[in-house]
């Protein structure tokens, strides 16, 4: 998890304004069709998903009757932050 996230921050931080104004086209098997959205629109929802698959997770987790740490930013450690 640690070295995913590193190479999330390393190529957000390669990204400049010029590349968000761009767009991005790719063929969606969902869809059944090339989709074409702009970049900018596209990080954001890479980034915001993953909070959707982490719920999903930590919801599975509390119903096999795991007990998740603490999530709240103000009570994890700050040697987790550099």
């Amino acid at each position: 998890r640690i070295d995913m996230d590193q190479k999330i921050v390393a190529w957000s931080a390669g990204l400049s304004d010029n590349d968000l104004a761009g767009t991005l086209t790719w063929y969606s098997g969902a869809a059944g069709r090339d989709e074409t959205k702009k970049l900018a629109m596209l990080v954001a929802h890479f980034l915001n998903h993953q909070t959707h698959h982490r719920g999903q997770v930590h919801a599975m987790l509390t119903a096999a009757g795991a007990t998740p740490g603490d999530t709240d930013l103000f009570i994890m450690p700050d040697n987790l932050w550099p």
